[in-house]
């Protein structure tokens, strides 16, 4: 699918069912074949396209509202096509002609990537844009925001990582003094509310994770040739919980056990994805993990204080036993 014509296409119906009349699906394409040509886009030619557009249409009305906002009815020949009385447009007034435009770009876009593995957030992030467009300021699902970093850097880095754009940015560790960085930018993810950066800083061989809302400024660093990077992203999080790669680390044997209490939130709300959970019961239940330790995996041992203990490895029981004991003293 041609996400622009698209999008057009089904702005115009819009617009022509919007009027209050009725019209025939021959009318209908020849008005979307009329502002497409006037865009130098190719006119619409199989009559299926205006009835697809239909039902997509009406499709994304039912999602927000639960009813259908395109009626039909045939007399004669001809189907007339209309808006159910009380609706005058599909979309939310509150957004401009434009905005309804890029956002039906955006997420035509977003829906031909549906299956692809590792994109299950598509479907929230479809349900999201169809708010935006059909809500009316109607609100029925809320999404996590991110940091006011995010909001300032997010686009900007994804189009470097997309266009393989080597970048200087300004950034500042929390606690540390800020510093320039000529970096290769790579792959953004979230976690826990905040979107991190890893990218190769100049001259360095390995990944390094920054948090977007930690940037002072970005921008184009046309001096520096890209750098590319044989990591896979997709599968660079598989051993471990969170964003950080300990330096050196290794993989271990992660046994932890916890009570009854605990059992139900480890099933619906794992540590790890590849976590395997054993009931024990009564007793509880156990939990083995092939990760490294890092101090996200730490903090969510943490997270269920005296619930959970770690069996092995010895390092990490010793570990988190000292961490237990500063939190209790801190709470005394």
């Amino acid at each position: 699918m041609k996400t622009k014509e698209y999008a057009m296409r089904e702005m115009v119906i819009d617009q022509c069912l919007g009027t209050g009349r009725e019209y025939t699906r021959e009318e209908l394409q020849t008005a979307v074949n009329k502002a497409l040509v006037e865009r130098g886009m190719q006119p619409v030619t199989a009559k299926i396209t205006i009835l697809k557009d239909l039902d997509e249409m009406n499709e994304k009305f039912y999602r927000i509202y639960k009813v259908y906002g395109i009626v039909s009815e045939k007399r004669g020949r001809y189907h007339y096509y209309r808006y159910r009385d009380g609706i005058d447009s599909i979309y939310n007034r509150e957004l401009t002609a434009e905005e309804v435009e890029k956002l039906q770009e955006v997420r035509s876009l977003l829906q031909s990537l549906k299956g692809m593995p590792h994109l299950e957030w598509i479907d929230q992030m479809s349900v999201r844009f169809d708010q935006q467009i059909v809500g009316a300021g109607r609100t029925i699902a809320r999404f996590e925001e991110g940091t006011a970093g995010d909001n300032q850097f997010f686009e900007q880095l994804y189009n470097a990582i997309n266009r393989k754009q080597p970048l200087t940015i300004e950034y500042g560790p929390f606690g540390k003094e800020v510093k320039e960085r000529l970096i290769h930018p790579y792959y953004l993810i979230q976690y826990l509310r905040r979107w991190y950066l890893f990218a190769k800083i100049e001259g360095k061989e390995y990944v390094t994770c920054f948090s977007l809302d930690r940037i002072q400024s970005a921008r184009d660093n046309k001096e520096l040739e890209y750098r590319e990077t044989d990591i896979d992203f997709n599968h660079y999080f598989d051993d471990i919980v969170g964003v950080t790669h300990p330096e050196k680390g290794e993989v271990e044997h992660i046994v932890i056990e916890g009570d009854s209490w605990s059992e139900y939130y480890l099933r619906t709300l794992p540590i790890h994805p590849l976590q395997q959970l054993e009931s024990l019961g009564k007793a509880g239940c156990r939990v083995t993990m092939e990760l490294m330790v890092n101090h996200e995996l730490e903090r969510e041992i943490l997270s269920y204080g005296e619930h959970l203990s770690v069996i092995a490895p010895e390092s990490l029981r010793q570990r988190m036993a000292i961490l237990s004991g500063i939190l209790k003293e801190k709470h005394t």
